[in-house]
């Protein structure tokens, strides 16, 4: 999950795919070596969750903005 939300939030950020797609390898060897627990991995995940979500909505706000004018 971790690795996935932060693999959507450089999808939303527009990083070059190559470059999300290793992002999320990377996120998968940190969650899996790192002696981070679930909470924190949990809190990580929410924030980046939380950032896709906004970008998508400040994206659909302005489409709808140009497609007003």
């Amino acid at each position: 999950m971790f690795a996935r939300n932060l693999h959507e939030l450089a999808v939303s950020a527009r990083f070059q795919r190559h470059r999300s797609d290793r992002l999320a390898e990377i996120a998968k060897r940190i969650a899996v070596t790192s002696q981070t627990g679930e909470k924190e991995m949990l809190l990580m995940t929410g924030i980046f969750r939380r950032a896709v979500q906004t970008i998508k909505e400040e994206n659909e706000s302005r489409a709808q903005t140009r497609s007003k004018t």
